[in-house]
């Protein structure tokens, strides 16, 4: 295992593995379905709660899903499909 002692190169992880995780929910959501947070965290095993919240909520803030609360549950649909390009994890 490489050790990492610059910065920058530890932001550029976390930003590579944020960005996956992002890039799986938008994936699971292009069908157009609506679906609750719940449902996205049992089709995304791998993926906790509150993980998957906060990358929702950011997808939110950048306009690429609807999230909103329904009866004590946050539901969450895509709004657009974004054309990103996610860097590479070496």
């Amino acid at each position: 295992m490489k050790e990492v002692s610059d910065e920058r190169e530890v932001e550029s992880i976390g930003r590579a593995i944020g960005a996956r995780a992002r890039w799986r929910i938008i994936n699971l959501l292009k069908d157009g379905k609506t679906r609750s947070l719940s449902e996205v965290v049992k089709e995304l095993k791998d993926w906790q709660f509150n993980v998957l919240q906060n990358h929702c909520l950011i997808l939110h803030e950048e306009g690429i899903i609807d999230m909103w609360r329904e009866g004590g549950r946050y539901l969450v649909k895509i709004k657009k499909i974004p054309h990103v390009f996610i860097e590479e994890v070496r």
